[in-house]
């Protein structure tokens, strides 16, 4: 049986946002969610989670600034990124920054749930 991991879904879509916090639920996971990049700041400074879900594009600090933001103060986070548009810069700036790798939009919730198994 895989570990219950902390996760934090962060996208300003709080249908998009929402839903994937309930599959992930739905697979014994501990899950918050932000809707800003704001949000999902305050979150890492108050939870060490063991891996996010953020979404590229979003109004005010997209989710890659917010990312390179937490990983000043937590240079382990470990976080996937999900975009339904070509963001291909902030991709690249994400992978440069460390993040795990992203997906692509609707996401294949059974590669999601396996990421979910090879953080554990």
């Amino acid at each position: 049986m895989a570990r219950t991991l902390s996760i934090l879904v962060l996208d300003d879509n709080t249908e998009n946002a929402d839903s994937l916090a309930e599959l992930l639920s739905l697979d014994d996971h501990k899950v918050q969610v932000a809707y800003s990049g704001q949000e999902a700041i305050d979150a890492y400074r108050a939870t060490p989670f063991d891996l996010g879900f953020f979404d590229v594009m979003m109004p005010g600090k997209n989710g890659v600034d917010s990312f390179l933001e937490i990983r000043q103060e937590r240079p382990d986070a470990k976080v996937y990124f999900m975009t339904g548009y070509s963001a291909d810069d902030l991709l690249k700036k994400a992978m440069e920054g460390g993040a795990l790798g992203f997906f692509g939009k609707p996401m294949d919730l059974p590669l999601v749930l396996d990421a979910c198994q090879q953080a554990a």
